[in-house]
């Protein structure tokens, strides 16, 4: 995190060590995105997305979004973008130009599902550390 920068989440952002494919639609639109994530957490996630400005949908649109957390463990829910980093913006240093997503509607398996994922994947990842320490 950059100096002066305060770190205001309430939730655990997981930085997965590979991206995660994810694609995303207007409501009942048979049009999709196929886009990526590096990181993702119970309430949301960030698309790298290389020129944010030319992203297809705005902050009052809902989008359906499908995420394979793992091969034969695709969810589905439904989304905002909450903001938009651009390049050159304070913080794209650490994130890369992109958006960020808030998980708006999700049922609760599907919330058990990714609770379940980003629970074993940060297990796993303090597991590492400290067999390497």
């Amino acid at each position: 995190m950059s100096e002066g920068r305060r770190e205001n989440r309430k939730m655990v952002r997981l930085i997965l060590d590979h991206p995660l494919k994810v694609s995303i639609g207007s409501l009942g639109a048979e049009v999709r995105y196929d886009l990526k994530t590096r990181n993702v957490s119970y309430t949301g996630f960030f698309l790298d997305f290389e020129k944010p400005g030319r992203f297809p949908f705005t902050p009052a649109s809902i989008m359906e979004i499908w995420i394979d957390l793992e091969p034969n463990n695709r969810i589905f829910f439904n989304g905002k973008m909450v903001r938009k980093v651009m390049p050159g913006d304070p913080g794209s240093e650490i994130t890369g130009p992109g958006i960020a997503v808030r998980i708006i509607q999700m049922d609760s398996k599907t919330e058990h599902q990714l609770k379940e994922f980003i629970d074993r994947k940060i297990s796993e990842k303090n597991s590492n550390a400290i067999k390497s320490a």
